[in-house]
């Protein structure tokens, strides 16, 4: 490996600088302390251009957390951006969509103050209002998300990921996930 500054990370399908930062580093919003082998940090370019394979530099100056948190299985089903017209999450803050979130797409489309997580309706029992958290999506794929809204039909061990429309939701079905608090 060969990281002068800082621990060699191997890039693994489905990790993002902001999901890497987050489980190695405990903050997502730290992406930008993550280095190229030669020292050199990465621009918003470098980082939406990840590569399966490709070597990067986690910092020392911070210890390396356990490799996840608490995990919750979840019986995920889908609601649409079209079909709640942008209205505002019971929290008040918007996330963004599914497949906003898998292309690095990190700012909400609905008007209003973005938390640049895919955002999810909860049972507030289960995973409080305003928790951030990794979801580990059915073919294991890794999204930053975010417990935004609630909803009647959510008790339980069950999550809404927000998606862009009604055909999708259908298409999406019912899926088994996990969240990594």
């Amino acid at each position: 490996m060969s990281c002068t500054l800082g621990n060699s990370y191997i890039v693994k399908s489905g990790d993002t600088l902001f999901i890497i930062a987050q489980q190695q580093l405990d903050d997502g919003e730290r992406w930008h302390e993550i280095l190229k082998p030669d020292g050199i940090p990465f621009t918003d370019e470098d980082a939406s251009n990840l590569q399966v394979g490709q070597e990067i530099c986690i910092p020392r100056s911070t210890p390396l957390p356990p490799p996840s948190g608490k995990q919750i299985n979840l019986e995920a089903r889908f609601y649409s951006m079209e079909e709640t017209n942008c209205h505002l999450p019971a929290s008040g803050v918007h996330g963004v969509t599914l497949q906003a979130a898998l292309a690095l797409q990190l700012q909400s489309q609905c008007q209003g103050e973005s938390v640049g997580r895919l955002q999810c309706a909860v049972d507030p029992n289960v995973i409080p209002l305003l928790t951030n958290f990794t979801l580990v999506l059915w073919d294991g794929r890794q999204v930053p998300a975010a417990a935004l809204d609630i909803g009647t039909a959510i008790i339980g061990q069950k999550i809404d990921i927000f998606v862009d429309s009604v055909e999708e939701a259908i298409n999406l079905g019912v899926q088994s996930v996990t969240a990594i608090l």
